[in-house]
């Protein structure tokens, strides 16, 4: 019985064994990970350019604009027209003073300087604010990825957001050169501009269904390093966010790698880091230094990018659809259709219920606007409904068109999964 007693202790002493082994090996693995991870660095860092922005007209900004200038510029509202001034009133003389007797303080006239005063200057005009609108400036620096050999950069639009007059690509290794801007896609936040340059190191872009959740993703950033970009380490740890255009991401993102390649341990782009909303409606920093980062794929959209090689500026594309939220399904039924919205110009009216778009069925309100929701305008859908949800279907296709901004200001609801749309009241994307 007195040989059973050691027993706890030996079990301590072989647990004890086990654990420090594992933590040998743990150490083991992440040591063997610095040199993948130096590896991948080294591989990305020719691709990886330095955006520079100088310049730019800081837009007029109304009650609902925000202030970082997101949303089209506005023209600057015209000065109202001033009240017309009442006639003037003979001014009825008043009897001097006694001479050598000073007028009392409380009979002076306002405006007229007290005693030991300066008169003011009638003709001295009010000052003008420290920054008025529309003065010049730059945005700094930020990031960007060489997409083509002969000069073609992707960067984030929102180093472009106040159009500035200037804007310098540091390709490393090959100095400094002016780019032009082209096309933009609002809704991923991309923007492409164009350098006179020939044999640039061009980046394997990984397609979206070769990326795997788990895998490791590096954020590569230029803003803050000339001779090698800086790294933020993470996982990818969803797809398909945001209706299929990006990549969810737990390496840190900012501003600083805006633009910048997401990496994997190759040094292959799975995709450009931006700031998405958590809606999934356009671009937007609702999100920005909360832990989740995305990353647009590129591989997918070879007939966008395309697009914005011609100039183009993408939009997100808009039904004009108002949803019945008390209709469950099967189907979306409508609400209304403004005038303006391609729903009303192809013959949907109130009481419409959509079942199938692109051959797909309707489950409910969600579901359409899960179905439109990568879409831009200028596509196509082929739309079924049924009149007041009765009689015969009713196939056409349909345009979509661009949205208007006052769709796409609408506020979004940051406490959402980013893979569920919103329950739009107003339209059905």
């Amino acid at each position: 019985m007195n040989a059973a007693r050691p027993l706890p202790v030996v079990a301590a002493l072989l647990l004890g064994a086990a654990a420090a082994a594992q933590q040998r090996v743990d150490a083991d693995e992440f040591q063997h990970l610095e040199p993948v991870l130096q590896r991948a660095i080294a591989a990305a860092a020719p691709f990886v350019v330095t955006v520079e922005t100088f310049g730019g007209t800081r837009r007029v900004l109304g009650p609902d604009v925000p202030i970082d200038g997101d949303g089209p510029p506005r023209p600057r509202p015209a000065p109202k027209a001033k009240p017309p001034e009442p006639p003037e009133q003979p001014e009825q003389p008043e009897p001097p003073a006694p001479e050598g007797e000073p007028v009392p303080e409380g009979d002076k006239k306002d405006g007229e300087p007290k005693d030991g005063e300066r008169k003011p200057d009638a003709d001295k005009k009010p000052k003008l604010p420290l920054v008025p609108e529309g003065f010049q400036q730059t945005r700094g620096k930020t990031t960007g990825v060489v997409l083509t050999a002969d000069g073609w950069i992707l960067v984030s639009r929102f180093a472009l957001n106040f159009d500035p007059t200037t804007v310098l690509i540091t390709v490393p290794g090959r100095g400094t050169f002016h780019a032009e801007r082209a096309g933009e896609d609002t809704s991923r936040g991309l923007a492409l501009v164009k350098i006179a340059a020939e044999g640039l190191p061009v980046p394997t872009f990984v397609p979206p269904a070769e990326v795997a959740v788990g895998q490791w993703a590096f954020a590569l950033g230029r803003t803050f390093a000339a001779d090698e970009p800086t790294v933020h380490l993470g996982i990818v740890s969803a797809k398909k966010r945001l209706y299929g255009r990006a990549l969810q991401i737990d390496a840190y993102t900012s501003p600083a790698n805006y633009g910048g390649a997401v990496v994997d341990v190759h040094g292959r782009v799975l995709g450009i880091a931006v700031p998405l909303s958590p809606s999934g409606r356009n671009a937007g920093v609702e999100w920005y230094d909360s832990g989740i980062g995305f990353a647009v794929t590129i591989a997918d959209i070879p007939d966008l990018l395309a697009r914005m090689q011609q100039g183009q500026v993408l939009q997100r594309g808009w039904l004009g659809v108002h949803l019945e939220p008390s209709h469950l399904g099967p189907g979306a039924k409508i609400a209304g259709a403004p005038k303006d919205g391609a729903a009303a110009a192809a013959g949907l009216r109130k009481g419409d219920v959509v079942v199938a778009l692109d051959g797909i069925e309707v489950q409910n309100g969600p579901h359409l606007q899960m179905l439109l929701g990568a879409r831009l305008g200028g596509d196509t859908v082929t739309l079924t409904w049924r009149d007041d949800g009765q009689g015969e279907p009713i196939q056409k296709v349909v345009t979509l068109l661009d949205a208007p901004w006052s769709e796409q200001k609408r506020d979004t609801n940051a406490d959402l999964p980013a893979s569920f749309p919103l329950p739009a009241p107003e339209e059905g994307r």
